[in-house]
């Protein structure tokens, strides 16, 4: 995996945007929400290292084949900054536990999300 100037100058905006607001307007984290992330892209690990509560790293859930997030029993908001191939997935394995999509935000390439 190479780091692109583009990449690292998108999760340096997203980091100072972050630290300099407590979250950004577009990505303003409901408390206790879960965090949906992918600890592979930057920008997702920049919008980890802001939030304090209860994390899921798709990283690894691809190699268990989905179960921690199959076998998750949301309490409340889950929101997340991810692929759109990530996106549709966890959308749909969330739907089957009967949450909705909240908000959808595009950033670049990636999408951040809430659902309930």
């Amino acid at each position: 995996m190479s780091i692109t100037r583009r990449a690292m100058l998108q999760g340096t905006l997203v980091s100072a945007a972050t630290l300099a607001t407590g979250t950004s307007s577009a990505m303003a984290m409901p408390p206790r929400a879960l965090l949906v992330y992918d600890s592979r892209l930057p920008q997702s690990r920049a919008l980890r290292s802001a939030h304090a509560g209860r994390v899921l790293d798709l990283a690894y859930e691809q190699v268990n084949l989905w179960r921690n997030l199959r076998n998750l029993r949301p309490d409340g908001r889950v929101v997340g900054l991810t692929s759109w191939s990530d996106y549709v997935q966890v959308r749909s394995l969330l739907e089957e536990r009967r949450s909705r999509l909240r908000a959808e935000t595009r950033f670049g390439r990636l999408f951040y999300w809430e659902m309930a």
